[in-house]
């Protein structure tokens, strides 16, 4: 008789083996005695709430194993103990044979700003779920189904969504969130449970230090900022700047620091630095400093809201230096909402509409039909995050009889061995740590348009 059992055990943290009585031994002996790929320890933090609904924490101890004859009884000091999912009883020899087939539909979860100060980045996002959902589910093997939630552009809510994906309802993978400040709180969560996650938006650095299993199509912007300031000096002769960027924002921290040594590197006078927080709305202080500078352009390093607030603030204080910035520029939202005084802004992009790649070119295509607006490159991004992901479950082969944490296990090696992916951004080659690199370009607003800087 052949049983497949998943166990749950919650142990209340600052309890060592000492405290455990006959607990620690009989799982000692349960690890050892089983097959050694059937049994995988994992920990991670777990929240929960009393009766009384007081808060508490629990490292929660994940054990998936599979196990010849009855359960082995664990003693009396289990704190908590469930029996979940497939417990399969047979006799014969068929008993013991695997499953050949892999699972029809792999569930997944999306995370994202769909309101709050930076959800003028999520339309587009949304859209290319949509696209690509159909598309992929469209092709042969496994379909894939991804639950979108809204994190309102706080970190805590982040947390509370990637804490429910991981622990009830058992996601395979999480993409998103959107911005970096969210993602350096919710990832490791992800990280220490040993469940995948695929950002699409993130451009900050280090998110992918969090560990192994973070990976991501957005890129960095740090990488292609450059491209930026040399098109500003060859194009538009820049000579002086100010610079103005959030300084409680890791992304912008980011691009501000990439700006200032590309501006140093290319002889470009830097006359002054003004700083702003997340959630400010009045400028006029700032600005009215760097109107008194006169510079060549003005240096923006900010989320897409504050960017739109400084761009029409500066035109109606008379300021009429050009713009230059990062990933925020690039944003279809922020640039319907700063309207003509975002008029000769320029920006790096990893991606722009008239690429010529066949999937890019039919991307853009089907996004028109589909939605009546152009896409922008978190919508590119996110649309090859979708597709290098069925690639990865239809590599993994995962087969009903897999408990979770052995799928998310499958499912991160079958997303670490995509080392180049041919899509929207043309092609992309992955660093060992899971970022993109791809060649990118320069924008410049024109009559209301991106348009590309040759």
């Amino acid at each position: 008789m052949m049983y497949n059992i998943r166990l749950t055990i919650l142990i209340p943290i600052g309890y060592g083996r000492e405290d455990k009585g006959n607990l620690w031994p009989a799982l000692d002996t349960l690890a050892r005695d089983c097959p050694e790929r059937h049994a995988k320890p994992r920990v991670f933090p777990a929240e929960w709430r009393s009766s009384a609904g007081r808060r508490k924490t629990r490292e929660e101890f994940l054990m998936f194993t599979k196990l010849a004859g009855a359960p082995a009884r664990l003693g009396r000091n289990v704190i908590g103990l469930s029996v979940a999912g497939l417990i399969a009883a047979a006799s014969g020899p068929a008993a013991a044979q695997e499953a050949s087939s892999t699972i029809e539909t792999a569930d997944l979860g999306a995370v994202y700003a769909l309101t709050g100060p930076v959800a003028i980045y999520s339309t587009t996002i949304q859209n290319a779920l949509k696209m690509a959902l159909e598309d992929v589910n469209g092709m042969d093997g496994p379909k894939l189904d991804i639950a979108l939630e809204d994190d309102r552009s706080n970190k805590n809510d982040a947390i509370n969504v990637y804490q429910k994906f991981i622990q009830r309802d058992q996601k395979l993978l999480i993409f998103g969130p959107l911005i970096g400040s969210q993602t350096f709180a919710a990832a490791p969560l992800a990280q220490r449970a040993g469940v995948p996650v695929m950002l699409t938006s993130v451009a900050t650095p280090g998110v992918t230090d969090i560990g192994d299993y973070i990976f991501r199509t957005s890129v960095e912007s740090a990488t292609i900022i450059p491209s930026t300031v040399e098109a500003a000096v060859d194009k538009l002769g820049i000579e002086t700047v100010a610079q103005i960027y959030t300084n409680d924002d890791q992304f912008s921290i980011g691009e501000y620091e990439a700006f200032d040594g590309a501006l140093t590197e290319n002889g470009v006078e830097i006359l002054g630095v003004e700083t702003i927080r997340t959630g400010d709305v009045d400028f006029s202080a700032q600005l009215t400093k760097i109107k008194s500078l006169d510079p060549d352009a003005i240096v923006i390093s900010s989320q897409g809201e504050e960017s739109v607030g400084l761009m029409t603030q500066a035109r109606e204080l008379g300021i009429d230096a050009v713009f230059l910035g990062g990933n925020a520029f690039n944003s279809s939202g922020v640039l319907k909402d700063a309207g003509e005084a975002m008029e000769n802004a320029m920006s790096a992009t990893p991606w722009f509409a008239s690429q010529e790649n066949e999937a890019n070119l039919e991307f853009v295509k089907r996004y028109r039909e589909m939605f009546d607006a152009d896409p922008d490159w978190l919508a590119a991004q996110t649309y090859d995050a979708v597709m290098i992901v069925k690639q990865a479950v239809d590599a993994a082969g995962i087969t009903p009889d897999d408990g979770v944490a052995d799928a998310r296990t499958k499912l991160r090696d079958a997303l670490a061995a995509i080392e180049t992916y041919d899509g929207v951004l043309g092609k992309i080659e992955f660093t060992d740590n899971g970022d993109p690199v791809v060649p990118g370009a320069v924008l410049q607003v024109k009559n209301g348009k991106h348009e590309l800087v040759e």
